[in-house]
């Protein structure tokens, strides 16, 4: 989510604050350009934030902030001093336009302190009156924090009105410096700024309740432990340049750098001190902070972590192994069946289509029952939901027999699988807990699961004495026909500075392996990669433990190296709880909460410290790392398909069928090798071939279920060397009838296709992007593919099989569509379907490939378009749900199963359960304007 910019709507009030900067704020107040204004800042951020002034003494706010929300905004928040909102109605009539935050400002509970302040006497009962109706929506609801201004006037109450304000409710403090002037010179000494804030950190009525303290020097409040401070950043939504230029200087101008800042090295982001402060005080506390900024200071530069609708769920504390890195208690304590139902049925209140459940431990299979009684009753609510919810089993492997495979590929499960590598490693590392070896029955283990077929990936974990054995580990378990595998270090001390350089540079050979195993046809994918997840320790993951208590996950699996997290950590319990979006907490809260319970320079601390340290190092390497991969290694665009169907065994796959035939309606192999075109939404991948025993061992999975159908999938598979020999395996195997989506250039020869078709090839998908052949090959980047293609097609009837045509509808050939679809539906009698571009890895940016939806409606007349949003689609066609059978069900699973999404514009839309959505990359390159639910 990109940082929002507060916009200055008006500068009209209705208190009188002396340290409001008045002047400074007319450069950048909104006028009569505030849409303007507002579709600028929608071209660059998803959220705004409104500002003044006070913007709820506008007329028509409640029109505003539907206005931000018409274009586009999916978060909408206002800065106000709240006495608006204590009108009737006022707050529900902001929360109805499309509200999605607000922060009220509070300078004391004390009315005689606040009033003073504000300038207007009885303003607090009137503030607070707004503030607990703006409270009375929830938290998950309308999240409500509040900003003070710290002067001399409330100092000595601070700390009181925090607690008051967080007993009511609030979610977060933002505590600011006054702005000093002519009219206001209430300054704060530095030391008293500094005792507020070690106070604040420390009062245990405080301990949830995130208190940033912004526009104070840095050296005052960031060496104590606990406190999260910022400098007095300027962010505003666009401003003309003069303007802006002059915002800055009377901005700047309030503030001065001393001699002794010079040798900070904060001092590029740190304004200084006020200068009024300093004819006062003097240099008051002023020193240079020395060298880099620490770990905790610089977790703000990580990414954000996306919510992927994950919770996790535990069966039972207890386990059979010791592992000497693991810090989760265990014991013998058991959920029962009524806690972990009452987890699902949280979980499944969420908004989201697509939703996990993943088992947890101790050893969820000490509880198998119990494990698969769950998944059974949580598939059959989630259908009922029109949701998908896929299931995810963490295990040692010590009870994975073959009745367990068995009971997981019929709720396609996917599997992770503790294993440290070779038996001496194991022996080590994850003892019984008598200390006996396990080595050998995990590895058997893990050679069942692998044989499976079932989707799985193993959980490499490394201490600091065994960091540099990682890429040996890797080679042992990618030997073993691993070909997922997470590289973890273990959570606990000893992650000096070089155990972290020796961590980071093993990792870097782990990739190096995987690339030259790429090129041997052993594709080994290093999770590591693509996951995002670094620190670890500050992981915002969900977990529900035995006794049904709902947890920030780091509160069990490190609760042996961060005593007391789990007061720190706990959300409530499951039973209790109304929702399950927006209980995830971000990692800037989880950062406050551990520097506050385990302050610098304190054993636990210093721990702490090492491992934000070392989770920076890892994210920093892996982001070099993943910019190398696509030159070291050659690699398939990542697609929700790849997981949820290709990887899958025929049984896992047969089970799709028969649970989702929307999507599925056979079998499908995949085959990787280069493609023969070169297009512009896709790039073409020197992919070594699938090594014929792999795919052979593929086929043989239908001895056991006897599937007469069979989809060739892949970049082209007729251009698989082993392509007839792979045919005839699978008619060994019981295939008769074979589909194929192919881009038709292996298909120019007759004889050829006719040869093709004798053996069962009843069935061809394939492209053609317009009847221009010069539009077509540019498309493709392939001079000839036109020509060749209608060659194909041409082939393929004389045949006898059935071809499908589609195209991807694109700006290069959107006007010709119309054209396109008569020609296939009238002159070739075929059927037809125009699809959307998926935002991948592309020789052309997605924003000069994806049409706009606006164009769309006025340039087409069709009536096949399949998985475009249908409220775009029903401007156009209609029905706007087209046939089914219009689109090959080889090439159904590749354009329904993508990462859709429907953003909160299209959550009353009537249409929303049979509609695939757009993409979240449309949606910001375009927002939500053209997106009209019916």
């Amino acid at each position: 989510m990109t940082r929002p910019a507060d916009l200055t709507v008006t500068l009209s009030c209705n208190n009188r604050c002396p340290f409001c900067p008045r002047t400074t704020l007319r450069h950048v107040a909104a006028g009569d350009d505030l849409d303007r204004r507002l579709q600028d800042l929608r071209s660059r951020s998803r959220r705004v934030v409104l500002t003044g002034g006070e913007v709820t003494v506008l007329p028509d706010v409640e029109g505003l902030v539907r206005r931000c929300r018409d274009l586009g905004f999916e978060e909408v928040g206002i800065i106000s001093n709240g006495r608006a909102l204590a009108r009737p109605g006022a707050a529900d009539r902001l929360v109805e336009a499309g509200l999605t935050e607000a922060c009220v400002t509070v300078y004391d509970l004390r009315a005689e302190v606040h009033d003073a302040m504000t300038g207007v006497e009885g303003s607090l009962a009137e503030t607070l009156q707004g503030l607990d109706r703006l409270l009375s929506f929830g938290p998950r609801a309308l999240p409500v924090r509040v900003n003070t201004m710290l002067c001399a006037l409330n100092a000595a109450g601070l700390i009181e009105t925090l607690r008051g304000l967080a007993a009511r409710g609030v979610g977060g403090f933002l505590v600011g410096a006054a702005v000093l002037s002519d009219g206001f010179d209430e300054p704060v000494p530095h030391a008293e700024v500094a005792r507020l804030g070690r106070a604040a950190a420390a009062d245990p009525a405080l301990r949830r309740v995130p208190v940033v303290w912004r526009g104070f020097p840095l050296c005052v409040l960031r060496p104590l432990p606990g406190v999260v401070c910022e400098p007095q950043d300027v962010d505003t939504a666009s401003v003309a340049g003069d303007d802006l230029e002059a915002y800055f200087a009377e901005f700047a101008s309030h503030y001065v750098h001393v001699d002794t800042c010079r040798d900070c090295s904060e001092r590029d982001r740190c304004p200084g001190l006020q200068r009024r402060h300093h004819a006062r005080f003097g240099e008051d506390g002023i020193r240079p902070l020395d060298g880099r900024p620490s770990a905790a200071d610089r977790i703000g530069r990580v990414g954000a972590w996306r919510d992927p609708g994950r919770l996790a769920i535990t069966p039972t504390s207890a386990c059979q192994l010791r592992c000497v890195y693991c810090k989760v208690e265990l014991g013998r304590r058991h959920a029962t069946p009524d806690v972990l139902d009452r987890a699902v049925d949280l979980l499944l209140t969420s908004e989201r289509d697509r939703l996990e459940l993943q088992f947890f431990g101790g050893e969820p299979l000490l509880r198998r029952g119990e494990v698969f009684r769950t998944m059974d009753r949580a598939r059959d609510r989630a259908a009922a939901l029109g949701k998908r919810l896929s299931f995810t089993l963490t295990t040692n492997g010590l009870l994975l027999d073959d009745e367990v495979l068995q009971q997981l590929q019929r709720h396609d499960a996917r599997v992770l699988f503790s294993f440290d590598g070779p038996p001496e490693a194991t022996a080590r590392y994850r003892p019984l807990a008598g200390g006996k070896d396990t080595g050998a029955a995990v590895e058997d283990a893990l050679r069942r699961l692998v044989r499976s077929g079932l989707p799985h990936f193993v959980n490499i974990v490394v201490t600091p004495d065994a960091a540099a054995d990682l890429v040996q580990r890797l080679q042992y378990v990618a030997d073993l026909g691993v070909r997922t595998v997470q590289l973890c270090y273990a959570t606990g001390s000893g992650w000096d500075r070089a155990a972290r350089a020796t961590f980071c540079a093993a990792l870097e050979d782990c990739v190096a392996l995987a690339a030259r195993l790429a090129t041997q046809g052993r594709p080994l994918r290093i999770q590591n990669l693509d996951s995002g997840a670094e620190p670890t320790v500050l992981s915002n993951d969900l977990l529900v433990d035995v006794d049904g208590v709902l947890y920030g996950d780091a509160a069990l699996f490190a609760e042996k190296v961060f005593p007391g997290l789990r007061d720190a950590y706990r959300i409530g319990r499951v039973d209790e709880l109304d929702g399950f979006d927006g209980l995830r907490r971000s990692r800037e809260q989880n950062l406050q909460a551990l520097t506050r319970l385990y302050p610098s320079g304190t054993p636990v601390g210093r721990v702490l410290e090492q491992l934000l340290e070392l989770g920076l190092a890892v994210d920093a390497t892996v982001r070099r790392l993943r910019g190398d991969r696509t030159e070291r290694s050659p690699t398939r665009d990542h697609n929700p398909l790849l997981d949820a169907v290709l990887k899958r065994s025929v049984a896992q796959q047969a089970h799709l069928i028969r649970t989702r035939p929307e999507i599925l309606k056979l079998p499908l192999l995949l085959l990787d090798n280069p493609c023969t075109l070169d297009c512009v939404f896709c790039k073409a991948k020197d992919l070594p071939p699938t090594p014929r025993v792999e795919a052979e061992a593929w086929l043989a999975g239908n001895d056991d279920v006897g599937l007469p159908r069979l989809g060739l999938v892949g970049n082209e598979p007729l251009a698989h060397p082993d392509i007839d020999a792979l045919i005839a395996t699978a008619r060994g195997h019981g295939f008769r009838r074979f589909e194929v989506l192919t881009t038709g250039q292996p298909l120019t020869d007759a004889a050829s296709v006719r040869d093709l078709v004798s053996q069962g090839v009843e069935g061809v998908a394939l492209p053609l992007f317009s009847t221009d052949p010069e539009v077509h090959d540019a498309i493709t980047r392939t001079a000839g593919s036109h020509r060749d293609t209608l060659r194909a097609i041409d082939n393929l009837r004389a045949a006898g099989a059935d071809v499908h045509v589609h195209a991807n509808l694109l700006q290069q050939n959107l006007t010709g569509a119309n054209a396109l679809e008569r020609f296939v539906l009238d002159d070739l009698e075929l059927p037809f379907c125009l699809i959307p571009v998926r935002p991948k890895d592309a020789n052309l940016p997605y924003d000069r490939l994806v049409p706009r939806y606006a164009d769309m409606v006025d340039q087409l007349h069709v009536s096949t378009l399949v998985a475009f949003p249908l409220c775009v689609a029903s401007r156009i066609q209609d029905p706007a749900l087209a046939p089914a059978d219009i689109i090959a069900d080889v090439l159904k699973v590749y354009v329904l199963d993508q990462p859709f999404t429907k953003p909160p514009a299209c959550a009353k839309c009537s249409l929303r359960a049979r509609c695939a959505g757009t993409f979240q990359v449309y949606v910001d390159l375009f927002g939500t304007e053209e997106l009209r639910p019916a």
